[in-house]
C-alpha cells in the first residue's frame, strides 16, 4: 500500500509542472484578451466619433444645398429682370 501512494504522489507531483504552465498561459491569454478588448473599445469610440462627425457634415453639406438652391433661383430672377425690355 505504502509503494502505491508513493507512486501516487510521484505521479501527482509530476503533474503539477504541466498544471503551473497551463495556467500561465491562460492567465496570460486572459491578460492579452483583455488588452485586445480595450484596444478594440478604443476604435470602436474613434469611429463612433467620426460617424458623429459625418453626420454633422452631411446635415451642413444638406443646409449648404438648400442655400445653393435659394441663391440659384434668385439669380434666375435677376437674369429675368435684366432680360426683359
Amino acid at each position: 500500500m505504502g509503494k502505491i501512494l508513493d507512486w501516487g504522489f510521484k505521479i501527482l507531483s509530476a503533474l503539477v509542472i504541466p498544471l503551473l504552465i497551463w495556467g500561465v498561459s491562460l492567465e496570460v491569454r486572459l491578460a492579452v484578451q483583455a488588452n485586445d478588448i480595450q484596444r478594440l473599445q478604443k476604435d470602436v469610440e474613434a469611429a463612433l466619433a467620426i460617424k458623429d462627425g459625418l453626420n454633422a457634415n452631411t446635415n451642413a453639406l444638406g443646409q449648404l444645398e438648400v442655400r445653393v438652391n435659394a441663391v440659384n433661383e434668385t439669380l434666375r430672377e435677376v437674369k429675368g429682370l435684366l432680360h426683359t425690355p
